[in-house]
């Protein structure tokens, strides 16, 4: 069954902080619904998610909610600076997210999915605990403290078209990432193409080994940024996840 699916701006008003978000919702189903958060990559957005999230709600039948990193691209329509950005700064995002999604009146808390690309999906992976129920990540960046751990940034410096500070430098995990996961047990599976340059497929086999319940999908010949046909087999592949999980 398909459904007609709504749109509405839904921001989060905190008190140091705006989280610009959309909230997708499947239109004439009644009852609490099940929902996934949708967590954008490094100088992305919400919107760069949102097909994902139309689907979500239109062939599965549940919540979908796409926002945007505060300070996370140079066109964010959340609060806040890329130059105060960084992993931690990202995981409080997401956490109040959660939060805001799982006290919907229309939101089953007990059934909230994760969705992550690229930074985002690292984000997601270290953000989720044992209320969430499955995780879905696109060439997660657990990539990101290797590269990042022994940087020093005086001013200010341009990486993919937006301006990091020391900030970004001083945020990273203080912990092994991949012991942090292993912490995880709900289900997780993560998709990587095998010619991805930006983060190495490795650090996706790594990942799949570490969560208890994880498995890989290799896209062949897929990069970092899925061809419109591979992103279409994504959508496709999450949404029979999603479904086979809440039916």
């Amino acid at each position: 069954m398909e459904y007609n699916v709504s749109v509405r701006e839904m921001p989060i008003e905190l008190a140091d902080r705006k989280i610009y978000g959309k909230l997708f919702a499947p239109e004439n189903k009644s009852g609490k619904l099940p929902a996934v958060i949708l967590s954008h990559g490094c100088n992305s957005s919400h919107a760069d998610v949102s097909d994902l999230a139309e689907a979500a709600a239109g062939e599965c039948g549940v919540l979908a909610y796409c926002y945007d990193f505060c300070g996370g691209s140079s066109y964010s329509k959340s609060s806040g600076s890329s130059l105060d950005m960084s992993v931690s700064s990202e995981i409080s995002d997401l956490k109040e997210v959660i939060r805001f999604v799982k006290n919907l009146e229309i939101s089953d808390g007990e059934n909230i999915f994760l969705y992550g690309e690229s930074q985002g999906g690292l984000v997601s992976a270290l953000a989720a605990d044992e209320t969430i129920k499955s995780l879905y990540l696109l060439y997660p960046a657990f990539c990101i403290p290797d590269n990042w751990k022994d940087r020093r940034i005086s001013d200010k410096i341009i990486f993919m078209s937006m301006h990091l500070s020391q900030k970004f430098c001083d945020g990273l995990p203080k912990y092994d990432v991949f012991e942090h996961i292993e912490k995880y047990s709900g289900n997780v599976t993560i998709f990587h193409g095998d010619n991805d340059s930006i983060v190495d497929i490795s650090y996706a086999k790594k990942a799949a080994e570490s969560f208890p319940n994880a498995k890989l999908e290799i896209f062949n010949g897929e990069g970092h940024g899925f061809s419109p046909e591979a992103r279409k087999k994504l959508i496709t592949r999450i949404c029979d996840a999603i479904k086979g999980a809440v039916l």
